[in-house]
């Protein structure tokens, strides 16, 4: 997956925040990712379920970049 597409997604999801999408992203160990904009916000709620992890960002670059890194990574940890 491309930066780029992940990007114009998560602005499109912005757009629509109040509509309350959210993105599930499977690595390929089968690790899972949401992604959603917080209603009424530019911020986007990032969670990895299996470990009951969440973050917030409120940057369409740094999520984007988080994203691809946990689609990439075989080794990926979310430490960030």
């Amino acid at each position: 997956m491309k930066i780029e597409s992940i990007k114009l997604f998560l602005e499109t999801i912005c757009e629509y925040n109040n509509s309350r999408i959210t993105q599930t992203f499977v690595s390929d160990e089968d690790r899972v990712l949401s992604v959603r904009c917080l209603p009424g916000t530019r911020t986007f709620e990032i969670s990895e379920p299996a470990v009951q992890k969440v973050w917030h960002n409120d940057s369409i670059e740094n999520t984007a970049a988080f994203i691809l890194s946990f689609l990439e990574s075989k080794d990926f940890t979310t430490n960030s």
